[in-house]
């Protein structure tokens, strides 16, 4: 089965940079930082980037610790980027939307202007290399101050049109509800640039409300929907799609043992647009491949029900009518076949 969905033409809409870099390459950083900056020579980097199979979720951030500290130059930013877009090639990843929030790189006296350019430069030149069209999303990051938030959205209007394609709230959940986040959020939403919200992830159903409140075009997640049946009506009838990222989901959502325990077949038969994706391929050791197959593994999915997945992903994409035209027809033709 998996051969076959390697085949597909595919979607990766919520895939971290610095959660999704190749282990060697962290490795070859690591090694070349600064003596002041390099982590301890007992530190086993290979078991520090793994986060145990069940985690919460403030645990498995701590692995990201080692990735941002490595990618505190345009040479690695660069670099991690082209090698992500790569890989997704590799498996036939058409379109994919790389996340990160750009104020995490300026440690060794980078400008955010200069990181963005740096991760803009990588997949551009991917772009040219391989089969793949991609956009990048900046996020801003919960438990920081709102001036920090605003200045992400500043930088994300700045470069809409120029490969910037979304405004998104990533981070710890407890304790930071959206709305902290309110003007942030509206500097992006009312330039033109889409949004999208972390919510509902490791707790707080109530998230993903004022996430919607907001003006959040898409859920990040969204795992905890289901136990907020009035904003679940609320995203069924509005159509906005979640980005389910199974493997990441079963490691620290607390909600569930196995893939077949995921809400996101109950999100299907309500018809939310439910896309699949990855998260953090480093983190959880895998690739959209993988995550598509863990799921229609899982709920026994038709090639009809696989098909709608890959739509939704394609009708989801923060693009042009054109570009999403163009990915609906590639994903159908592939399925007449």
């Amino acid at each position: 089965m998996n051969s076959w969905i390697r085949d597909l033409p595919k979607f990766d809409l919520h895939v971290h940079l610095d959660g999704s870099m190749r282990l060697q390459t962290v490795i070859e950083l690591a090694q070349a930082l600064p003596p002041d900056k390099r982590f301890p020579d007992d530190l086993d980097l290979r078991r520090a980037l793994t986060p145990p199979e069940r985690c919460t979720l403030e645990e498995y951030l701590q692995a990201f610790a080692i990735t941002v500290g490595v990618l505190q130059s345009e040479t690695s930013l660069e670099r991690a980027a082209y090698e992500l877009c790569v890989d997704a090639a590799s498996e036939n990843v058409i379109y994919m939307e790389i996340r990160f929030a750009p104020l995490l790189h300026l440690e060794q006296g980078l400008r955010p202007r200069k990181v963005v350019e740096a991760v803009l430069a990588g997949a551009k030149r991917a772009e040219r290399a391989f089969p793949i069209r991609t956009g990048v999303i900046l996020c801003a990051m919960k438990q920081e101050s709102t001036e920090r938030s605003r200045q992400v959205a500043d930088l994300a209007v700045e470069y809409l049109d120029k490969g910037v394609v979304g405004f998104d709230l990533a981070g710890p959940e407890n304790g930071f509800p959206p709305t902290i986040h309110r003007r942030a959020i509206e500097t992006a939403r009312d330039a033109g640039v889409h949004v999208t919200i972390h919510a509902g992830e490791g707790c707080c159903p109530s998230h993903v409300r004022e996430a919607i409140e907001l003006g959040a075009e898409r859920i990040g997640h969204g795992v905890y929907l289901y136990q907020d049946k009035e904003t679940e009506r609320a995203v069924a009838e509005r159509k906005i799609p979640l980005e389910v990222c199974p493997t990441s989901n079963l490691q620290i959502s607390g909600v569930m043992d196995s893939y077949a325990e995921h809400p996101l077949k109950r999100y299907l038969d309500l018809g939310i647009p439910v896309t699949i994706n990855t998260d953090n391929r480093l983190m959880s050791q895998i690739d959209v491949t993988h995550e598509l197959g863990a799921v229609v593994d899982a709920f026994s999915l038709s090639r009809g029900q696989l098909e709608t997945l890959l739509v939704n992903s394609a009708n989801a994409a923060f693009c042009t009518d054109e570009v999403a035209r163009s990915l609906r027809v590639e994903v159908e033709k592939a399925f007449k076949q």
